[in-house]
């Protein structure tokens, strides 16, 4: 049975290569774009994502802290991340987009508003000593 799925597939990508059309001269290198390249300024270009990331942070702004966890725990889970149990956030101090969200697995994740203003879910690395041997008081 798997060695017919394997011919299947041999036969199946040669007739794909066949078939193909030989790529051309002008179309196997890369053009260049002649379309006007905008710089970021420190805002976004359009206006309109501009004001969907300023509504998303006033909407987090006004949430309670249980609401805004809850929207937070709910946003880690659903870009496939683990967490159990959302311990502490802290961040959002000042029009700042990032918050730190710290979870019981000892996982934490950065939560940040993009432009479209959608939360951004990215893993965090923690810092911890080691466990040394304790110094005798004198």
């Amino acid at each position: 049975m798997l060695a017919a799925l394997a011919a299947l597939a041999v036969v199946m990508s040669v007739r794909w290569l066949r078939d193909a059309p030989p790529p051309t001269a002008s179309s196997a290198l890369p053009q260049p774009s002649t379309a006007p390249v905008e710089l970021a300024r420190g805002a976004a270009a359009d206006p309109a994502t501009h004001d969907a990331e300023r509504a998303k942070l006033e909407e987090l702004q006004a949430m309670s802290e249980t609401f805004r966890n809850t929207t937070f725990l709910i946003a880690i889970r659903d870009s496939g991340f683990r967490c159990n149990e959302l311990l502490s956030v802290y961040g959002g101090l000042n029009n700042s987009r990032t918050w730190t969200a710290t979870c019981s697995e000892m996982l934490s994740y950065t939560v940040r508003v993009a432009s479209a203003g959608t939360l951004v879910i990215e893993p965090t690395l923690q810092y911890f000593d080691g466990i040394s041997p304790a110094v005798p008081p004198r």
